[in-house]
Formats: structure tokens, C-alpha cells, sequence
């Protein structure tokens, strides 16, 4: 369960860390599954990655075919019913129930070694679901990560904070959301091309505060395997640049809340 501290972070960051969630032997067991759907496509043999011989994939580029390596591996799924997840998710949501069809399954994120320096992406930043009139929070997106990530090395970027924003009891669609936000000084400046190779997260400063006096910061998932991030479905993000030697490798699901799967069917 939440204590009172994560749920305050949750509310203030829309986002929530929490190490060591799920156990080995599952993370194992997923981990192996995902590498065995690899090694037929020969990237990896015997449980390790074989990509020194190939030529680096460029960015945007993740490096393989997402269709040819699925996202139906019920090892993954499994994770989901780890003890934590799900009572996490039912604090954060307040016990509402949840949708099971926009959202089926569990999908699988991997970034091939993409990049010879790091940058700040321009594009690609995206909210998955639309603002509602209602203005409840509409679900939380999870990220476990099945091997270990470092900075720089492909984790997912959230920015921290935008949850917050044009939560003003108006319907707005998703693509329509990153289009307002570009009149805040920081989503211009984020998402203004082109960021050049040496630009980091520094490329923000001086910039962190929305117009609603709302702090503002780009986070990269980084972390151990089993380690989970609870994200609000209304955030911000994007993927990012692999400058390491490994893929980066996670695994995703968003709980939707059910009321909500309505509203969003009743706007549509």
C-alpha cells in the first residue's frame, strides 16, 4: 500500500518510484521470455545480447521490428499480478474499477544502442488518452524494468508535473493537448527543433515553471530490474536515445479506470 508520503509525491510529481517491486525469479522468468523472442530473430543466444557485429541502429530507429517480437508473452502479464502492483495502482485510482479493452495487455519496450551522444528528443512527445471534463485522474501507467537502465541508456522520459496542466473541465483531445502545451515556455523550448547532439536535460533551464506556476522537469526512468514506476496517465512523455551498449528493456501497462473508458466513449 501507499504511504502517506508516495501518495503526496504521486499527487505533486504524477509520478512514483518504487524499488524492488517485483521479485527476481519473476523478472527472470519475463526477462528470458523477451530474450527468447530476440534470439529467433538472432539478436541475442544462450540469455545475452550478440549485437557487436551489427551496424548501430540511428534515432529515431529502435533497431528491430516491434510486430515480429509481440507483445503476448504471458511470463510479462505474470508481472502484473505481482504482489504490490495492483494494490499500488488501487490506492492511487481510489479503489475505482478499471477498464479491460482499451488497454488489453502488457507491451514490451526495447531500444537497441541507437546513438553516439545523448540529446533531448523534440519529438514524439505524446499523452496517450485525452484531458476529461470530469477532470478525474484517469488511470496510471506502469513501467517495470526487466534489466538494468542508466541514464542516457533509452528510459522512457515523463515530464514531471504536467499532469497538472489544462485540467480546466474541458474535453481535450490528444493530440490536442502537446499542440496548447506548446504555449508554455517550457514545451516550446522542449520541443523545438532541432536540440543539438550536446543538449541534455540542461536545455531546459530557466524554463521550469508553467504559466500556472506549476515546477516542471523532464525525469529519465532509470533503474534495477524489478524496479517500478507509477505514472499518471495524463503526464507527458516520450521515448529517448540509447547511448549505451545494452537495449534498454521494460515492460508497460496502463490501468484505465473504467468511468473513464466511458467518458472518453461518450466524447469521442
Amino acid at each position: 500500500m501507499l504511504t502517506a508520503n508516495q501518495q503526496a509525491e504521486f499527487d505533486f510529481a504524477g509520478m512514483l518510484k518504487v524499488k524492488s517491486l517485483i521479485s527476481d525469479p519473476a523478472i527472470s522468468r519475463a526477462r528470458d521470455s523477451v530474450l527468447s523472442r530476440f534470439e529467433a530473430l538472432g539478436f541475442c543466444r544462450d540469455g545475452q545480447w550478440q549485437l557487436a557485429d551489427r551496424p548501430r541502429p540511428k534515432w529515431p530507429d529502435k533497431g528491430y521490428s516491434a510486430k515480429a517480437v509481440g507483445n503476448k508473452i504471458e511470463n510479462v502479464e505474470r508481472l502484473l499480478d505481482q504482489p504490490g502492483v495492483k494494490p499500488i495502482v488501487d490506492a492511487i485510482l481510489d479503489h475505482a474499477d478499471l477498464d479491460r479493452e482499451f488497454f488489453k495487455r502488457p507491451q514490451i519496450l526495447v531500444t537497441f544502442p541507437n546513438a553516439g551522444d545523448w540529446f533531448m528528443p523534440h519529438d514524439g512527445w505524446h499523452v496517450d488518452i485525452p484531458r476529461l471534463a470530469s477532470g478525474r485522474r484517469p488511470g496510471v501507467q506502469v513501467f517495470i524494468l526487466l534489466e538494468e537502465i542508466k541514464l542516457q541508456g533509452g528510459g522512457t522520459l515523463v515530464v514531471k508535473g504536467s499532469h497538472r496542466l489544462l485540467n480546466n473541465g474541458t474535453f481535450v483531445r490528444s493530440r490536442d493537448v502537446t499542440k496548447l502545451l506548446r504555449q508554455e515556455p517550457f514545451f516550446h523550448r522542449l520541443m523545438s527543433a532541432p536540440n543539438s547532439c550536446t543538449d541534455g536535460l540542461e536545455v531546459l533551464e530557466g524554463s521550469k515553471k508553467s504559466m500556472e506556476q506549476i515546477d516542471l522537469d523532464v525525469v529519465e526512468l532509470t533503474g534495477s530490474p524489478g524496479d517500478v514506476y507509477f505514472v499518471d496517465m495524463r503526464a507527458i512523455h516520450s521515448a529517448a536515445p540509447n547511448m549505451s551498449e545494452l537495449p534498454r528493456m521494460m515492460a508497460t501497462h496502463r490501468f484505465l479506470r473504467a468511468d473513464v473508458a466511458s467518458e472518453i466513449k461518450a466524447s469521442s
